[in-house]
């Protein structure tokens, strides 16, 4: 097996010495991988990605890049500074962090002609990079006078045009409009389909399960919760609550409380890609459903023993026989989810 192209190998980062932020963190990313690193804010998922891409350097621990590390004394290396930076691409969180050059040519510019390399090179690279961004009406424009999703695509290009292998994307869909998302998520499929490695870092479930990456689970304790498929880690809600990325939920019927866990961001998806998706969609569908026939079927009990100690004789049988006929219903949904699974 080929190795690792990232390795981060027990990790530690404190801030000013005495505030953890990451505590014992190994990975191993793969080329060509989807890695997502979710967690609640504060876990520690930014500071991780900029020690990966040599921003910060961690307290204790070793990152290596295709089995080189990487460290403040070999980030002094001018060859290998030019070999790293040319392959790992950076896009922060704020885009007005990244963005400082007169105009959004002069920003895809600008990593290509630093790198050496010639300028009408550079040029066509960044003519490319517009044009699938489909930003090249705003070439001239300086960033001040962008939207936020403007700012976004043209902090990207000025990534892509160094043609990376690695794009470590932070909160890449963070105060973005659902268009821009939804071009964002379709952006990161087709670099991945094209051999990319991407690692985000969210804690938008939506955009994990959009994108079906593998997930690490970074705990408010800054350490590493879990490690599994998206579809594992989107299953369990016991993690999911120990991380603080799903509520336990309550409300009331009446005098009667419920409490459960909140998962609304499988329900809401841009788009599917496919029936699988379709079906994956349809069996979280008919779990969440069944979860909440149990409770109405209660709640109609109990309506019914209070409208016949009232003596409301007919609308107590009327609720009581709709609890009966709510409860039937969970044979249909066990048949269901049985048929799907056997199929």
């Amino acid at each position: 097996m080929e190795n690792p192209i990232i390795q981060l190998d027990k990790i530690r980062y404190s801030y000013y010495g005495n505030i953890p932020a990451l505590l014992d963190i190994s990975l191993d990313i793969r080329k060509g991988e989807k890695l997502a690193i979710i967690g609640a804010n504060g876990s520690g998922k930014s500071t991780l990605l900029q020690i990966m891409d040599g921003l910060i350097h961690p307290s204790q621990g070793r990152v290596l890049f295709r089995g080189q590390e990487v460290s403040e004394r070999s980030l002094r290396d001018r060859e290998f500074v030019r070999f790293f930076r040319q392959r790992v691409g950076y896009v922060f969180q704020d885009s007005d962090i990244q963005l400082f050059c007169p105009t959004v040519m002069d920003e895809l510019l600008f990593g290509p002609l630093h790198a050496g390399i010639e300028e009408g090179a550079a040029v066509k690279r960044a003519e490319e990079v517009m044009e699938m961004l489909e930003i090249k009406g705003l070439r001239e424009r300086p960033s001040s006078m962008l939207s936020g999703g403007e700012k976004k695509r043209v902090a990207l290009g000025s990534v892509l045009t160094m043609n990376p292998e690695v794009l470590l994307l932070d909160e890449p869909t963070n105060g973005l409009d659902p268009r821009t998302q939804c071009f964002l998520m379709e952006l990161i499929l087709a670099l991945s389909d094209a051999g990319k490695t991407i690692v985000i870092s969210t804690h938008d479930l939506a955009l994990v399960d959009e994108l079906h990456p593998q997930v690490a689970v970074l705990s408010e304790a800054h350490r590493i919760e879990g490690i599994g498929s998206s579809d594992e880690i989107l299953r369990d809600n016991d993690l999911l609550l120990r991380v603080n990325l799903v509520h336990e939920h309550m409300h009331s019927h009446g005098d009667m409380a419920h409490k459960h866990i909140h998962s609304h961001y499988l329900f809401h998806k841009h788009k599917e890609a496919g029936s699988m998706q379709e079906m994956e969609k349809l069996e979280k569908l008919l779990l969440h459903w069944k979860e909440h026939n149990d409770e109405h079927a209660e709640v109609y009990r109990d309506w019914a023993g209070k409208a016949s100690a009232q003596g409301k004789a007919e609308l107590a049988a009327i609720l009581d026989n709709l609890c009966k006929e709510t409860k039937k219903l969970n044979s249909l949904f066990d048949a269901a989810l049985k048929t799907m699974q056997e199929n």
